[in-house]
Parts: structure tokens; C-alpha cells; sequence
């Protein structure tokens, strides 16, 4: 009689070990170390912070390391010297990359531009950062901008998505999750100037980089932002990461955004097949 109870618990145990072990794999890893590189779309609201405070309100360390400049592009990050060095001295988990938005953003979708010389340099940015950080098992994700209307917005989806064809960086539809919050709440402002996010934008932004990061969606909790949040003509350096910089790294002053706030952010973050499937409405 014994044999079988004993049997029987041995395998219990075994069930909870491998319930156990799936739940490990589930979870996100508990640290992850993130380059940004871009211009204004970026540091508006100091999207790199706000992503940082979204981990640890998760539980997850976000160490970020960001390279940008007042409407500066990829090739320009690149022709400085910097962004490589960097990499090559400290692997990546995953690397942000945004384009100059108007035109360049859009180059790829029209023949006659990829053959300028802007648009290969671009492209090339993308590349290079790409292999780089492939060569540390990382990913690059592609921040795909907005555009003013829908037929400018098509041609900014098809260019990001044959530039992730190109150089096997992953779309982070930073678009999509604008336009999925002014869809779910209609009396937002997101974009105040016509370019940059508000700081419900850009809050939306860090929420939907989490998840592509992670591969998790968070959840709505408090956030403890420890960096200031940066106005659309912040002096933002190129020649030094943000997070090193004198009056961009925080004076130890703490901004909490409640929970409250964030729960219908959460609410609108898009279904990510959906969203594939509307771009490629867009795209055709």
C-alpha cells in the first residue's frame, strides 16, 4: 500500500517542478540593458526614463543607454563614432532605432528616393546596428513613426517594414500605439505640436516597448520616474549617452505617476496581430 502513495507523491512532485520550470520560462528576464538611438521623438518626455521606471514597477531592471540629438538621423549616430564604440565595448539585450521622421522615414517605400544617397545611409545605420547586435544574440526593434494622415502613414509602414526585411531588425509600431490610445480615448491630444507625444503619448510608448522587449504586457502600476521629463527643446548632446548628462540624468527628484492613470493606457495597448493586419491594409 505504501508503494503506490509513494508513487503517487513522487510524481505530484515532479508536476509541481515542471509547473514550476513553465512558469520560469514565462517570465521576463529580470534585467535587460537597451539602447535607444534617435532625435526629439525619443527624449520628448525622456521616453528612455519612463520605459526604466515601467520595468521596475514590474519588477524588471531596464538599463538604458541613449544617443540622440535634436533632429538628428541614424547615419549622423553612426558617422560620429559612438553608438559603434558602444557597442563593441558593451553588448546590447536590444536596440531602438528611430529615424528622422518626414521623408527619410518614408524612403524606402518609393524607388526613386532609396537611390538618393540619405536613404542609403540610412539603411545602412539600420544594418550596421542590427548585425552588431545580433552578433550578442540581442534584437534591434525599428521605431516606426507617425505620419499626418493615412496615405503618409502607409508609406512610413511599408519603408520600416522593408527596412526590417533588409536588415532583420523586429517593427516596434510606435504609430500603432498612438493611434491605438487616440482611438480608445478620443479627447487625448497626443501629439500637441503635430510631431511629439504628449506625456500620455509617450507614456503609451514606453508601455508598448516594454512589451516588445519583455514579450510581456504590464501591468498598471505606479511609476516612480527619477529622470526629468524633457520638454521638445531639451539641449540633448550627441557626443555622450542622455543618462550621462549634466540636467538629463536627474538631481534625485521623483515624479510618481499613479496607477490610475496608466490602467486605460494598459486597456488600449494593441492586439499585435490586429495591428500587423492594419498595416498591411495600410501598406497595399
Amino acid at each position: 500500500m505504501r508503494r503506490p502513495a509513494l508513487l503517487s507523491a513522487a510524481l505530484f512532485a515532479l508536476s509541481l517542478a515542471a509547473s514550476s520550470a513553465r512558469a520560469q520560462d514565462a517570465a521576463p528576464p529580470k534585467a535587460y540593458r537597451v539602447m535607444l538611438v534617435g532625435n526629439s521623438l525619443t527624449y520628448t518626455n525622456n521616453l528612455p526614463a519612463l520605459l526604466r521606471a515601467v520595468g521596475a514597477s514590474q519588477g524588471v531592471r531596464i538599463d538604458t543607454e541613449t544617443w540622440a540629438a535634436p533632429g538628428g538621423t541614424l547615419a549622423e549616430r553612426m558617422q560620429d563614432g559612438h553608438v559603434t564604440a558602444s557597442l563593441q565595448a558593451r553588448p546590447v539585450d536590444v536596440a531602438v532605432m528611430q529615424e528622422q521622421g518626414g521623408k527619410l522615414a518614408a524612403c524606402m517605400a518609393s524607388a526613386q528616393e532609396q537611390r538618393k544617397a540619405p536613404c542609403a545611409a540610412s539603411l545602412r545605420a539600420y544594418e550596421q546596428v542590427a548585425a552588431a547586435v545580433a552578433k550578442s544574440q540581442g534584437k534591434t526593434l525599428l521605431f516606426a513613426t507617425w505620419g499626418p494622415d493615412e496615405r503618409w502613414q502607409g508609406r512610413l509602414d511599408r519603408s520600416i517594414r522593408m527596412i526590417a526585411k533588409e536588415s532583420g531588425g523586429s517593427v516596434f509600431n510606435a504609430a500603432g500605439a498612438l493611434a491605438a490610445l487616440r482611438e480608445a480615448q478620443p479627447g487625448i491630444n497626443v501629439l500637441p505640436d503635430a510631431t511629439h507625444p504628449s506625456i500620455q503619448g509617450s507614456l503609451m510608448l514606453a508601455l508598448a516597448l516594454y512589451r516588445d522587449i519583455t514579450g510581456h504586457a504590464p501591468v498598471a502600476k505606479d511609476l516612480r520616474v527619477t529622470a526629468p521629463l524633457l520638454p521638445v527643446n531639451a539641449a540633448v548632446s550627441p557626443d555622450s549617452p542622455m543618462e550621462a548628462q549634466p540636467g538629463l540624468a536627474g538631481d534625485g527628484k521623483v515624479t510618481v505617476i499613479p496607477a490610475s492613470l496608466l490602467a486605460p493606457l494598459v486597456a488600449a495597448l494593441p492586439d499585435p496581430a490586429k495591428q500587423a493586419e492594419a498595416e498591411g491594409r495600410r501598406g497595399r
